[in-house]
């Protein structure tokens, strides 16, 4: 497993780590339609905010910060050109 991603030059768990907390955010970004639970989209984008800038800051090696940084601003342009699209989507009908 290590020699899978050691020719790429991220960690096995710093890749899993993110990956999974881009799946999980994406995925209750897009499920959780009750406004009244959209709470939690908002706790899991700052935990992955938190966790990509974590990394970003203190890991060592520039490709997993790349990673972690081009996986944060792919979900912040999801939600917001999606959201931006559900408001146009109310206010035309």
């Amino acid at each position: 497993m290590n020699s899978l991603f050691s020719g790429i030059g991220i960690q096995p768990l710093d890749f899993f780590q993110i990956s999974t907390m881009f799946v999980l955010t994406m995925l209750v970004f897009f499920t959780v339609k009750n406004k009244r639970h959209f709470w939690l989209n908002y706790l899991l984008l700052s935990i992955f905010a938190l966790q990509c800038l974590v990394i970003a800051l203190f890991h060592d090696g520039l490709r997993v910060k790349l990673f972690a940084a081009l996986m944060l601003i792919s979900v912040l342009t999801v939600e917001g050109v999606v959201t931006k699209r559900r408001r146009l989507e109310e206010r035309g009908t």
